[in-house]
């Protein structure tokens, strides 16, 4: 491609750039998302009173993730709703944070951030995700 000025080029860039983060890196971290949850949430205990939907509407599944783009930062949250109807308190917070009956706290957006910060699988997202829209990212 050729660009008439550098503003051009900038933009260019930065359209790829929101692009990639909405859709390749966004999938790679849903995908280390459900993982972390199913271990560090679902593995850590078993219930006793109540059934959970895990990849079937709870937090696991991957469609109650919601992934924003704000200039070139991502933000992915999980908005997975309670089963019984109550709109008051949010899923995420409520496991997160340890609230009601949780036994204990378990913060898996902390768990994803370190998770990736260790094996690096959004920046490959990202590097990949750049490439196939024709720049070549080190």
């Amino acid at each position: 491609m050729k660009f008439n000025n550098i503003n051009s080029l900038l933009d260019h860039i930065k359209n790829n750039v929101k692009q990639t983060l909405k859709e390749d890196v966004a999938d790679i971290v849903k995908e280390n998302m459900a993982e972390e949850i199913q271990t560090n949430v679902y593995n850590a205990y078993h219930p006793m009173f109540y059934e959970r939907r895990g990849t079937q509407g709870g937090l696991g599944d991957k469609s109650n993730m919601e992934a924003k783009v704000e200039g070139t930062t991502l933000t992915v949250k999980d908005i997975a709703p309670l089963d019984n109807g109550r709109t008051d308190w949010e899923l995420d917070e409520i496991v997160c944070k340890g609230y009601g009956n949780m036994p204990f706290a378990r913060d898996f957006y902390g768990d994803i951030k370190e998770r990736l910060e260790e094996n690096g699988d959004h920046i490959e997202a990202l590097r990949y995700g750049l490439k196939k829209r024709g720049i070549d990212a080190k």
